[in-house]
């Protein structure tokens, strides 16, 4: 049986799509995009929430499949807000100018929040 890659709450205004494994590989990323595509589909009026809290490794293939989730959802004018950064990870997103290109916020509640102010 395939490890479980991410845990979905969806309410009327935010999707939070929770990462629950500690390394978006090659072969974790891919169904993770498949979880996110399914539920920002079924919640078209909500923002996303990622919380990648619990990563602690995310190759370039990853960071990829994140720009591409983003993509998506501004042609889809929906939110995509990333929580909870490791520092290391937070620093990948600052070295490789991804930081400009993505909502980031501290944690989920942040997040949440933000996703819930405008």
């Amino acid at each position: 049986m395939a490890e479980t890659i991410t845990q979905i709450n969806a309410d009327s205004d935010v999707v939070l799509v929770r990462v629950l494994v500690d390394r978006l590989d090659e072969e974790s990323v891919k169904r993770f995009t498949e979880d996110v595509r399914s539920a920002a589909a079924a919640s078209s009026s909500a923002a996303i929430v990622i919380d990648l809290s619990k990563v602690s490794f995310i190759p370039s293939l990853s960071l990829g499949a994140l720009v591409r989730l983003s993509t998506d959802a501004r042609s889809r004018q929906q939110r995509l807000i990333l929580a909870g950064l490791q520092p290391d990870i937070r620093q990948v997103f600052i070295h490789t100018r991804l930081d400009r290109l993505f909502e980031m916020q501290s944690d989920v509640a942040a997040a949440t929040k933000s996703a819930r102010s405008l």
